[in-house]
């Protein structure tokens, strides 16, 4: 990677975190994760071997699948 010369491997996970109920109908569509039942706000992390922390990406809508959301990254 170009941004990360020093890393030899890199890992991405996506993490959910619990969120308040939107009161805008569509909103609430938005951040519903099906597979926990509940709102949430998802994030993508690049991590290198060290455990070290490289990106952080903003939060996206919990509806978005975690690898669905890693094509979608730009500027990885």
């Amino acid at each position: 990677m170009t941004r990360f010369p020093s890393a030899k491997e890199v890992m991405i996970d996506g993490t959910e975190r619990p969120i308040q109920r939107p009161k805008d109908q569509q909103r609430q569509k938005n951040h519903y994760s099906g597979k926990k039942k509940c709102h949430r706000s998802q994030h993508l992390i690049m991590t290198d071997s060290d455990k070290k922390v490289l990106v952080l990406s903003k939060a996206r809508e919990g509806k978005v699948h975690g690898h669905s959301a890693v094509r979608r990254a730009k500027n990885w």
